[in-house]
């Protein structure tokens, strides 16, 4: 086996702070996803524990395993790292419907104390309702992923690890409530959401993200952060090479997963436009119908 490659699998770190949050995350979801299975078994499904635990296990890849050690050596791989934790995770764990699952893992009183916060009408609930407003996020997304990758602020991230933690902290906050508007999971704060709003909020979502990364790809005639030039080279690849394949990858993840977003909002408005039409021609159809 190739000597670095070895040392690459070898690579997995233990950091308490991670892994403790990673696991009561994991275990409050399993426990409240297995009370709601007995009391109620219809109203969790099987598939939803299996996006969660997915969720968790692309935090773990980004965060403990080989990605982030030899992430300052490789900006293809830091750009992995950050995939996972904005395009990967976020949606997993929203698709999973986390918070009532979650309220229902908690012991009685810190679920009622939640439960209060996100109640109707509560403070918090309403802070969070102008939080994943689709302006609000779109933006607050962009601003958060590109203030991140310019060179100031990235060189500066690689050189301090409590910087570096606050980046990738920041990505995944900001694509959760991204990723919000698009899910809609309970509690619904917005009601329904139109999926014709989710469309365009989708598709505003690909120019600024694939067009620079690919643009910088095909451009770039020097390495953006000089730190990758005073690192180990690994497998042959120059600073800009490295930085090429980077920018191409992200800009290729992303706008794939927007795309399967795009056809899977598109499946679902024809499916509820095709359901709110039955159902009218149902009421129609009953006498006194108008």
């Amino acid at each position: 086996m190739d000597p670095t490659l070895k040392a690459v699998l070898a690579s997995w770190q233990w950091r308490p702070d991670v892994a403790v949050v990673v696991a009561g995350l994991g275990a409050v979801y399993v426990t409240g996803w297995c009370r709601l299975r007995r009391r109620k078994p219809k109203a969790v499904r099987p598939w939803r524990l299996a996006l969660y635990l997915c969720g968790l296990a692309a935090i773990i890849l980004a965060l403990l395993s080989p990605l982030d050690t030899f992430a300052p050596w490789l900006f293809t791989l830091h750009m992995v790292e950050h995939q996972l934790l904005t395009m990967v995770a976020p949606p997993l764990l929203l698709l999973a419907n986390p918070l009532p699952v979650v309220l229902w893992g908690l012991p009685r009183n810190p679920r009622h104390a939640l439960g209060r916060l996100l109640a109707r009408g509560a403070l918090v609930r309403r802070g969070f309702r102008r939080l994943t407003w689709m302006p609000v996020t779109w933006v607050l997304y962009m601003v958060i992923l590109w203030g991140w990758h310019l060179p100031g602020p990235y060189q500066a991230a690689l050189q301090d690890d409590v910087l570096h933690n606050g980046q990738h902290l920041s990505f995944f906050a900001s694509a959760l409530l991204f990723w919000w508007p698009l899910i809609n999971p309970a509690p619904r704060l917005h009601g329904h959401i139109p999926y014709g709003f989710r469309i365009v909020y989708v598709i505003a979502a690909v120019v600024p993200v694939s067009l620079p990364t690919m643009s910088i790809a095909l451009f770039a005639r020097q390495a953006f952060y000089p730190h990758y030039e005073t690192v180990p080279r690994l497998w042959g690849l120059t600073a800009l090479q490295d930085q090429i394949t980077g920018w191409v990858l992200m800009g290729t993840v992303d706008g794939l997963i927007y795309m399967i977003a795009f056809l899977l909002l598109f499946a679902r408005m024809l499916d509820y436009e095709e359901r709110v039409t039955r159902l009218r021609e149902t009421i129609d159809a009953k006498p006194g119908g108008t």
